[in-house]
C-alpha cells in the first residue's frame, strides 16, 4: 500500500482570491488497485509558514 499524488492543478485560492492555488488527489495504490481517497490543496500566499498573512478585517462604513 502507498500514498501518491496525482495531476497537479493550479487556479483561484478561494481565500486570498490570488491564482496561487495548487491541488492535487491524493492516490492510495494497494494490491486491489487504485482509489481516490482526498484531495490536497495549498495556497503559496495564505499557506506560507514564514510569513502568515494578518488577519482580514472589513471595516463597515458609519461604524
Amino acid at each position: 500500500m502507498s500514498l501518491h499524488a496525482g495531476h497537479l492543478q493550479s487556479g483561484w485560492c478561494p481565500a486570498c482570491k490570488a491564482y496561487t492555488y495548487v491541488s492535487c488527489a491524493l492516490l492510495l495504490l494497494t494490491e486491489q488497485g487504485v482509489a481516490t481517497i482526498g484531495e490536497l490543496g495549498w495556497c503559496e500566499i495564505c499557506d506560507d509558514p514564514d510569513d502568515p498573512l494578518p488577519p482580514r478585517r472589513i471595516d463597515r462604513a458609519g461604524s
